[in-house]
């Protein structure tokens, strides 16, 4: 599938129409607002180079002993850079020799930590945001899939059974039906 992405002449505008698109695909409607912090997550780490290059599981536990807004404001960072890691470049989880599941986990619980400290308005956003997280990450890799396929076929498999990913459903399944576990078995083999 082709997508053109050079289609309006700001930035906002080009990731809106993007993620529209991949709701379409993906059969989909986000609200406003979890549409707009998807965008806006995207605009922000788009030109970050140094996106999972170091343990984020280690910035999560030292988030914990920090206070306030300095809490919300690095849970929020890991949140949003697990959510892009999980939708966008679940390859680089398996460099990292941790599944995708890890990032899903990690960034659920971050989002979730922060609707449990932060005003009523707000914690309803990132409680959301911590029960959408598959659903995010799975518009994330229909945007990845305009391009190259997001996960390999065993990672996918895992993935599904373990979140209930559709995104990773639909690239291991064939005519609508899932692969059969002998021809998986083969796969692992090779």
């Amino acid at each position: 599938m082709s997508k053109q992405f050079i289609l309006d002449s700001s930035e906002l505008s080009q990731w809106h129409k993007l993620v529209r698109e991949a709701e379409q695909d993906y059969g989909c409607h986000l609200d406003e607002a979890m549409q707009s912090y998807l965008v806006f997550t995207l605009m922000r780490f788009a030109k970050n180079s140094q996106l999972n290059a170091h343990a984020l599981a280690l910035d999560y536990l030292n988030a914990h002993h920090l206070s306030g807004s300095l809490r919300s404001e690095q849970l929020r960072d890991i949140g949003d850079q697990c959510l892009l890691v999980s939708g966008l470049y679940p390859q680089s989880a398996e460099k990292r020799q941790v599944g995708v599941t890890y990032y899903v986990d990690m960034g659920r619980s971050a989002y979730h930590n922060i609707s449990t400290v932060t005003q009523k308005g707000i914690a309803e956003l990132y409680q959301q945001l911590s029960e959408s997280f598959v659903l995010l990450m799975d518009l994330l890799q229909t945007i990845r899939q305009y391009s190259s396929p997001a996960l390999q076929p065993i990672a996918a498999m895992d993935l599904w059974q373990k979140t209930g990913s559709q995104a990773a459903f639909k690239q291991i399944s064939t005519n609508g039906q899932p692969v059969h576990g002998s021809l998986l078995t083969k796969i692992k083999k090779h």
